[in-house]
């Protein structure tokens, strides 16, 4: 029994927690009209109808109305108010004039009770795939009922007359006010849906007058407590303008949608139809190539913002906000060689020999002569590239423009004869530095040789190994792993 009412609870906080998230709206208010009959309980009573005079009975009835609320599919809450008629008798053979015998009474009265419905049925129906067209439900609530009622002498020499009674003056004759007692209704119910807006049911509560015992106008010589019962048929009218109303609906219906719903999440978090390790449901990019490396959405890296992805990218490095073409390669508006963000004459002449600051050189200014020999460092013209730890290589994106360059100087006057010099910064073995700044100086010739066609023979290979570092500070030694091109005429 336990388990039962705990699984109750449970999938009763499980509807409203779910009907409290669905995005489906429905109409939750409806009004409705009752009628049916009574049946009092208590001290004159002898049949299940009572009984107004000796040869003919009198049935009790009542009706009224209510508002109901429905929170969700299994709780409703209502407010009713219905009025009607008490009644019963009580007769004994050979004991015409007891207190409590050969009597009958009469009483009228208004309840108005504050209610709870619990729909039962639709946390057991079997069917969790359709909606249903009846259910059935447990009712309890609070009131007031107030009354007049007379108790009178049933039959004999005495017959009809008044003995006592609760809301009349002069033994009857008049109506004082009514007495008011707390009343506690529980009943149980089944329902029908008609339509879209009509609803019909049958429903039976018991209602206690809790510590009254005046509605027949008898009080017991100890305490009790009278009551009555109260069948009726009644209307339903929901009003709204949804298509459901909040109570039809199969709670285990909208439940296995929002289970479905979940797995389709879980299954979109799985997925991932580029496999760049960003599942599909917050992937902005839904179609990045095999390998490309991605941000936390799925994006393409854009290591230096310049709004071409890093694997379509020429120059990954460009400087921060400098204008690029469509791959990512810095505008060059003079075509001097030297990208605008670093041009110092973004101006300069067509066909101008340039330094890497994009300024205007000239054969005397580089360290040529036409009339003798001589030298210049690098700072005179030609720029120096610079490589990684431990590397020969020539990288793209710090050395290809600069090499350029030098190759803008050879090509305009073939006399030019360029000493290359490496070196390298003071980690590692004296030994193995001079050799890795031989490799570095000759990796810049073979460049030159083979993407600019310029004749070997113009070059000359020197290796300073650790010997001329341009810096003696540890936190800049990477100025000295470098190669540097003085111009000899």
């Amino acid at each position: 029994m336990k388990k039962s009412l705990l699984l109750i609870a449970v999938l009763g906080l499980v509807s409203s927690l779910t009907f409290g998230q669905t995005k489906k709206k429905f109409n939750y208010f409806s009004i409705g009209l009752h009628g049916g009959w009574t049946q009092f309980y208590g001290d004159i009573r002898q049949y299940d109808f009572g009984f107004t005079k000796e040869g003919s009975d009198w049935k009790n009835g009542a009706g009224g109305g209510f508002i109901n609320y429905q929170l969700n599919p299994v709780i409703g809450f209502n407010v009713n108010v219905m009025g009607g008629t008490l009644g019963g008798s009580k007769r004994t053979v050979g004991s015409p004039n007891g207190a409590n015998q050969n009597v009958r009474f009469k009483a009228t009265f208004i309840d108005y009770t504050v209610n709870t419905t619990v729909n039962f049925v639709n946390l057991m129906y079997s069917d969790r795939t359709k909606d249903r067209i009846f259910t059935s439900y447990i009712t309890g609530g609070i009131g007031f009922v107030s009354f007049r009622t007379a108790k009178y002498r049933l039959y004999g020499k005495d017959s009809g007359e008044f003995i006592s009674g609760f809301g009349y003056e002069n033994k009857g004759q008049d109506k004082a006010k009514m007495t008011t007692e707390l009343v506690l209704p529980v009943g149980l119910g089944v329902k029908f849906k008609l339509s879209r807006r009509f609803d019909i049911g049958l429903e039976y509560t018991q209602r206690f007058a809790i510590a009254s015992d005046k509605l027949d106008a008898t009080v017991a010589g100890k305490k009790g407590s009278d009551g009555y019962g109260y069948f009726n048929a009644f209307v339903n009218v929901k009003f709204g303008k949804q298509t459901d109303s909040k109570e039809w609906v199969n709670p285990f219906q909208a439940l296995n949608q929002n289970m479905a719903d979940l797995q389709a999440n879980v299954d979109g978090l799985a997925k991932d139809a580029d496999g760049d390790g960003v599942s599909d449901i917050f992937d902005k990019e839904e179609n990045t190539p095999a390998d490309v490396a991605v941000d936390g959405s799925g994006r393409a890296l854009d290591t230096d913002g310049d709004g071409v992805p890093d694997y379509l990218d020429a120059d990954p490095f460009t400087t921060k906000g400098a204008r690029v073409d469509e791959n990512g390669k810095e505008l060059d508006s003079d075509n001097d060689g030297v990208a605008d963000s670093q041009d110092v004459e973004p101006n300069t002449a067509a066909g101008a020999l340039v330094n890497f600051q994009g300024k205007t050189i000239t054969l005397e200014s580089a360290g040529g002569s036409s009339s003798s020999s001589s030298s210049v460092n690098v700072s005179g013209g030609l720029p120096s590239i610079y490589f990684k730890v431990n590397s020969s290589r020539i990288d793209y994106w710090s050395s290809y423009d600069r090499l350029a360059e030098v190759a803008k100087v050879m090509k305009a006057d073939s006399k030019i004869k360029v000493k290359v010099v490496g070196s390298a910064d003071k980690t590692g073995a004296e030994d193995y530095n001079t050799s890795l700044a031989e490799k570095r100086a000759q990796a810049a010739v073979d460049h030159l040789v083979k993407i600019y066609a310029i004749d070997a023979a113009r070059f000359t290979v020197v290796s300073d190994g650790e010997a001329k570092p341009l810096s003696v500070d540890d936190e800049a030694l990477n100025v000295n792993r470098r190669v540097d091109f003085i111009i000899v005429k």
